[in-house]
């Protein structure tokens, strides 16, 4: 549904008036703890909560936003790589371009690419989509670091890029997404402006990752996302594939407090032409000595 409405949330600074589009989109039920198995996804526990919200289109103020007050941003970047969905290319020279970029804006003293996570995901509507929820849109409001999880990824990517590890003043995680589908998306991302969703409303989630359940390196933490109405939510209409969405997904310093939740959304009622979505996500650790 579209529509315009005026930003009057008191915890964050106000807009003007924006378009909107609603959607519902599934937060976690309130639960003690959520489970999800990646071998046995037939086993997760992660009951859900669909809830129908405002999503606002940040196109119109891109200009205004900050990876440092909201938490996202949306900038302009043409990529060399001709052939994005293919991983040597990917891997190599794409890591390094968009690294480029993340520490361009960013001012660290140097930025690394998680490697082991480089995710094509198809809608479901993309002809021949036969994957699973890996590979397919996440559909679920969530945050892909815990504290704990964060801090666990700080070590596995300087031992897989072959950094002594040290100690470092500040460390952030920059989350990039990238559609490579022609717009409109039928399926697109929405994120939060990160300073209006509370600390500690949210579900810790362990992943399993192997079959081996009990081994510590196995299970990696994950935030779900709880229902609040002041939560504010963004995304940027009819992404092209020379722009790309950063926001953070987790930060140790004293300015990184913003909790950036983000999903996948049907956006099909308010664009009933839209094109499967197909799109590319990196991550990225940025470090301050």
């Amino acid at each position: 549904m579209l529509g315009t409405a005026t930003s009057t949330s008191e915890r964050v600074r106000p807009r003007s008036e924006l378009p909107f589009v609603t959607a519902t989109l599934n937060y976690c039920a309130d639960i003690p703890r959520a489970r999800a198995y990646v071998l046995t996804p037939e086993k997760n526990y992660r009951p859900l909560l669909p809830t129908k919200v405002r999503i606002y289109d940040a196109r119109p103020i891109r200009a205004e936003l900050d990876l440092e007050k909201e938490g996202f941003a949306l900038l302009d970047h043409q990529s060399s790589v001709t052939h994005l969905r293919t991983p040597q290319e990917i891997d190599s020279i794409y890591h390094q371009e968009v690294g480029k970029l993340i520490h361009e804006i960013c001012g660290a003293d140097f930025v690394l690419p998680y490697r082991k996570y480089m995710q094509l995901r198809l809608s479901q509507r993309a002809p021949g989509e036969n994957g699973n929820e890996f590979t397919r849109p996440a559909g679920f409001v969530h945050m892909d670091f815990s504290h704990r999880s964060f801090l666990d990824f700080i070590r596995y990517v300087q031992e897989a890029e072959g950094v002594t590890p040290g100690v470092y003043r500040r460390v952030v995680v920059y989350q990039t997404w990238r559609a490579l589908s022609a717009p409109p998306q039928d399926y697109p991302l929405a994120v939060t402006d990160g300073r209006s969703v509370k600390p500690d409303n949210h579900i810790i989630m362990d992943n399993i990752i192997t079959s081996e359940e009990a081994a510590a390196d196995n299970v990696l933490e994950t935030r779900l996302g709880r229902a609040d109405p002041e939560d504010r939510w963004y995304y940027f209409s009819n992404m092209r594939v020379n722009e790309l969405l950063v926001f953070k997904g987790n930060g140790t310093g004293p300015s990184d407090t913003q909790n950036v939740l983000h999903t996948g959304f049907d956006n099909t009622v308010a664009e009933p032409n839209a094109l499967p979505r197909e799109s590319l996500e990196a991550r990225f650790f940025a470090f301050w000595r």
